[in-house]
């Protein structure tokens, strides 16, 4: 029958001689076909540059490509807001938000953001340190020692000290005569300190970070190559001229040959990225108390340690080999409980509030999971070398297909399945095997090789692993006393359609912290809702914040 001599032609469609058949048969089965396939794409899809799509649970750049992926198949989550009873425009009102829900902005619900993030650079102003910096490694895990560099040897490091440690970070706003008006922006694995790169929605006059009210802080992560101390950095002891000759042959450098820390950068934890941010804070911007610290994904772990560290008026889960680490060297005491406020004549905690987005108490073994087979990924190229990488020849293939875990871990199955379908980019070529043109695999390719072009493998690596570290009862006792001591009010925001940090993880957090509440973000978009969804965050964020004034 012709309508099964169909299906088969559209494969064989090369070899007409094999299967036996006339040429004006061949055409009238693959317009047949044709129709059929037209048939099966169930969902409504639209075209749209592949620049505009959203690219991880941190935005990465969309810099203008030579590469030739100019259009892919993209499709509404309409049908998904549709088959669960959640319009459009709904967004669930909070107890200080006007019963007039806001209109969403149907642009974003199409499954794919404008293409608003600038370039990811390392802009803005530098934090450094005063003193050498006491990582939580340099007192707390054994196979660390306390040493100090030989002055012989230029380039060698003493293990859990960063000297100097430096932070990048940005401000907007006004700070207010009581140094008080602050909120902290805590950003996402391979953000930066750009606010307006990746949360541009939310900032601005009369918006959730409101630049007329608040004196708004974004700092880049300790281990990021956006402007802070990371592996990317100039290697301690040594000069950006320093020649092979004054060194040893094996230490990491850059393309301009410089000397730099590479894989040799110490282990970092959230908690050591939090504290020098505190610490930025107080001794830098001499802030008196931050109003609100506000953060999505890694930027919610971050979130959740300014609650544990500076979320009470006592220390949380004090003991001796944590509460001060004091170094030969001078360094900075690690003290979970420096950080209290007086403000009107009592002392309060010196974060006042806190609004972690899609994140958990402590990174679970599926997270960690993940974040390991991403860096098996870079392990396995070649050019990995024990992270003793030649950095004009970098692993690029393993980072980039690291970033395509990443990739298909921040959104969901039926997000994809409504972007891309089993379109192909190419009608004419196989329909399935290894060279089967598959539109979701050529998108998955282009986010991997532009990822190559803002980060490189050794702090990705690094930065997977801090993030691993999250955990906030680590050393402070079980995590429902942890979170139980934290006493400030606390907006957890969760994303209903997120397999990477599930909704049941947001519901523990608001469930042990006394006084939190659960906000409910609705998205198709899995993990990236937090990004995607700045309309429904904002209108939470405000309404938060507007009622704790």
């Amino acid at each position: 029958m012709c309508e099964t001599t169909t299906i088969n032609a559209s494969k064989y469609r090369h070899i007409p001689t094999m299967i036996g058949m006339n040429q004006a048969r061949i055409d009238r089965c693959r317009r047949t076909s044709s129709s059929l396939s037209d048939k099966v794409q169930s969902a409504p899809f639209t075209t749209a540059k592949i620049d505009n799509m959203p690219t991880s649970s941190v935005p990465s750049i969309c810099t203008s490509t030579e590469r030739t992926y100019s259009t892919i198949i993209t499709s509404s989550f309409s049908s998904y807001h549709s088959a669960n009873n959640k319009p459009l425009n709904q967004v669930p009102v909070t107890a200080a938000t006007p019963t007039k829900q806001p209109v969403r902005q149907q642009s974003k619900d199409a499954g794919s953001m404008d293409d608003e993030y600038g370039t990811m650079e390392a802009s803005g102003k530098i934090y450094t340190h005063p003193t050498p910096y006491q990582l939580e490694s340099f007192g707390m895990f054994g196979h660390y020692t306390t040493t100090k560099p030989n002055s012989n040897t230029p380039g060698k490091l003493q293990r859990g000290i960063l000297n100097p440690a430096f932070l990048n970070y940005n401000t907007y706003g006004t700070l207010n005569p009581a140094r008080d008006n602050v909120i902290v922006i805590c950003h996402a694995l391979t953000g930066n300190a750009s606010l307006e790169a990746w949360w541009g929605e939310l900032l601005g006059s009369g918006k959730a970070f409101d630049t007329d009210r608040y004196f708004i802080v974004c700092a880049n992560i300790l281990g990021s190559c956006y402007g802070s101390c990371g592996p990317s950095s100039l290697r301690p002891g040594c000069d950006e001229n320093d020649g092979t000759e004054n060194l040893t042959s094996n230490i990491p450098r850059d393309k301009s040959n410089r000397p730099i820390y590479g894989i040799d950068f110490p282990d970092v934890s959230v908690r050591d990225t939090v504290r020098l941010q505190l610490l930025m804070l107080k001794n830098e911007l001499k802030i008196n108390s931050i109003k609100c610290v506000i953060g999505g994904s890694f930027g919610g772990m971050q979130v959740m340690e300014y609650c544990a560290m500076a979320g009470a008026t006592r220390p949380i889960g004090e003991r001796a080999d944590m509460m001060v680490v004091q170094s030969d060297m001078g360094g900075t005491p690690f003290s979970l409980g420096e950080f209290v406020s007086k403000r009107n004549g009592r002392i309060e905690p010196f974060v006042r509030s806190a609004v972690p987005i899609a994140c958990g108490a402590a990174h679970t073994a599926w997270q960690i999971a993940i974040s390991e087979t991403q860096r098996q990924a870079i392990y396995a190229d070649p050019k990995w070398n024990n992270g003793r990488i030649d950095a004009n020849a970098p692993p690029n293939n393993g980072l980039s297909v690291a970033r395509q875990i990443g990739m298909v871990s921040y959104r969901t199955p039926l997000g994809y399945q409504k972007k891309f379908g089993r379109a192909l980019t190419d009608e004419s070529g196989p329909s399935y095997g290894r060279h089967a043109p598959w539109q979701v695999k050529s998108y998955l390719e282009y986010q991997g090789r532009k990822f190559l072009d803002r980060f490189d493998p050794v702090t990705y690596v690094k930065l997977t692993e801090q993030m691993d570290s999250h955990d906030v009862s680590r050393g402070r006792g079980s995590m429902e006393q942890v979170l139980s001591q934290i006493e400030i009010p606390v907006c957890v925001l969760g994303i209903d359609s997120d397999v990477l940090y599930p909704l049941h993880e947001q519901e523990e957090l608001a469930r042990l912290m006394p006084n939190a509440e659960l906000k409910i973000i609705h998205s198709g978009a899995g993990h990236d809702g937090f990004l995607l969804e700045q309309d429904q965050v904002a209108a939470h964020i405000k309404s938060f914040l507007y009622s704790h004034e």
